[in-house]
């Protein structure tokens, strides 16, 4: 048995970079097994190296990764911190984010900028087949933001790597996939204090599949946005003697010379004339790329705007994801700013469908939204916006709202449906 449900190492991306975020209860052996990573990857620098001598069952590798001297104080982690490590085959961006309930908002940041979360589960804590509830949590964000699954069964030799306990807690995080709709999983089992199954092979005979390296280089990323509908938010209006050209960052797609496009929010009809990347025409440019265009026709466009493909739509109304990021709770009737890229708006959360109860992950009817909320509201907004689903075109298919009095962050949303 091999643990491994989706993907295989020899699937992996000729070099390219992988993004994946972890997370992990208190005392799961997160910062741990991150400490692993960069320790048997070899990516130490030489002074933290060098504390570091000694019996491997009593290297601190924790110390590693949780540097604010307020984590270290608890023994938390309490803030996103990017770590970076590779393999001659891969690039690694780790995004380590915070377990506990009241930094949810520090987990959607890292999701919001990965391809992969790795889930970490003390395998001893897992009694009668049921997960700790900040684990459903961790669940539940790395399904509502879209992301494939790494579950690191950690602790394993604490058990005697008993396959019965590994398959308990496969069973038991089976169980809330399926209520999540999470479909890409995989398990290891491993020991991240000992560095088995991490980066090199070790643990157990019944166990010979990927190590969670190795998993983690032949991980699936989010679909290409290469190939996507073109989506160009403009960040500003610019000029050339007469020429105005229209700059911004393309969340995806492709521009070139002679596209035919629409321009918004209107959806007027244009022409790309010319594509310019820092300060020089170019034949053609891809996601990721910031550009200016200029377009064949005068027409009405602001900061704010999107230069999209001629399929593009806007709405008024959709139907989101929203995690509630205020420690101010909603209060009805209250209109929010509504920020899509550039673009922003007055808008108005018309009706909570239902609030995720991460206890049991039902869906419960509401009334209210409060700090760490995951619920499904219909928004509607004053000017109209893209109708992108989040699932299909991230960088537009999200936004955040803001309370117009304090400027907080109130809630970041994912658009799941168009209301007509």
């Amino acid at each position: 048995m091999d643990g491994a449900t989706f993907f295989r190492p020899t699937q992996n991306w000729n070099g390219e970079q992988v993004r994946f975020m972890t997370a992990g209860s208190v005392d799961d052996g997160k910062s741990t097994l991150i400490g692993r990573l960069l320790l048997d990857s070899k990516v130490l620098m030489r002074d933290q190296a060098a504390g570091l001598d000694g019996d491997a069952d009593e290297i601190d590798l924790a110390a590693l990764t949780d540097g604010l001297e307020a984590e270290r104080a608890q023994g938390i982690t309490i803030d996103v911190a990017y770590r970076y490590f590779a393999t001659p085959r891969t690039s690694f961006i780790i995004a380590d984010s915070p377990g506990h309930e009241q930094y949810t908002r520090n987990m959607v940041t890292a999701a919001s900028v990965s391809d992969v979360a790795v889930i970490v589960i003390d395998v001893a804590r897992v009694e009668q087949g049921v997960l700790r509830p900040q684990t459903r949590r961790h669940a539940a964000v790395a399904a509502l933001m879209g992301l494939n699954i790494i579950v690191a069964v950690n602790k394993m030799d604490l058990v005697g790597w008993s396959q019965d306990r590994f398959d308990e807690v496969r069973g038991a995080f089976n169980d809330v996939a399926g209520i999540l709709n999470i479909k890409n999983i995989a398990f290891v089992p491993v020991s991240a204090k000992r560095g088995e199954n991490v980066v090199h092979r070790g643990g157990p005979d019944w166990y010979q599949g990927p190590t969670l390296v190795e998993l983690l280089e032949g991980a699936p990323r989010k679909q290409s946005l290469a190939t996507a509908p073109l989506r160009l938010p403009v960040q500003v209006v610019l000029r050339d003697g007469d020429t105005r050209l229209y700059a911004g960052r393309i969340e995806s797609g492709a521009v070139k010379p002679g596209d035919k496009v629409r321009v918004g929010p209107g959806a007027f009809a244009a022409t790309v004339a010319h594509v310019r990347v820092g300060g020089a025409g170019v034949a053609y440019a891809e996601v990721g790329a910031s550009v200016a265009v200029e377009l064949s026709e005068d027409r009405d466009l602001a900061q704010g705007g999107v230069i999209a493909d001629t399929e593009v739509r806007y709405a008024r109304r959709v139907v989101a994801d929203l995690c509630w990021l205020d420690e101010n709770a909603w209060v009805p009737g209250r209109r929010y700013r509504l920020r899509q890229g550039a673009l922003e708006t007055q808008a108005l959360i018309e009706e909570i469908r239902f609030v995720r109860d991460v206890s049991n992950l039902d869906n419960v009817p509401s009334s209210e939204l409060k700090l760490n909320d995951i619920a499904s509201v219909q928004v509607a907004a004053r000017d109209p916006i893209l109708a992108d689903a989040f699932a299909e075109l991230p960088g537009t298919g999200a936004f955040v709202l803001f309370d117009a009095d304090t400027n907080q962050t109130a809630a970041a949303g994912m658009i799941r449906e168009i209301v007509q």
